[in-house]
């Protein structure tokens, strides 16, 4: 066996992390995994100054501990109702309820609810609502 064959043999045959050119390891099969449902909501048009919810749940549909690290809003008009558990066990779920608070103006409403985790994958967890704030009727 030439020596060119021979090295790419041991080459191939060293783990992916010990190889310099070799791309990053996908994570592990016992890896947390965090999943939401819904991914997204649209709370259709909505009244300004009016307040409502969605209850989305976030699931660990992992082989490991899935550890959430902190959840965030992108402003103040949208809040979390209860503390999520810091901790789900694979194959476990918890409500997360979400409350939007329109503004006075009218227009098309985009915010986020960051949930950052321990998932190799995917450390922050993007969950996207929307809304349309009507205009107030004028004369009433």
């Amino acid at each position: 066996m030439s020596p060119r064959v021979l090295a790419l043999l041991v080459l191939s045959l060293l783990p992916a992390a010990s190889r310099a050119d070799a791309p990053a390891a996908s994570p592990s099969p016992a890896a947390p995994r965090i999943a939401v449902e819904p991914p997204s909501f649209d709370f259709g048009t909505i009244k300004p100054g009016g307040v409502v919810q969605r209850e989305f749940v976030l699931r660990n549909i992992g082989r490991a501990d899935l550890v959430i690290e902190e959840i965030v809003s992108s402003c103040n008009c949208t809040a979390i109702l209860e503390e999520t558990p810091q901790t789900l066990k694979p194959g476990a779920r918890t409500p997360m309820r979400v409350r939007l608070t329109a503004p006075a103006e009218a227009g098309k409403l985009q915010k986020s609810v960051l949930v950052k985790s321990n998932d190799p994958a995917q450390r922050t967890l993007e969950v996207k609502i929307q809304a349309l704030v009507a205009r107030p009727r004028s004369g009433s």
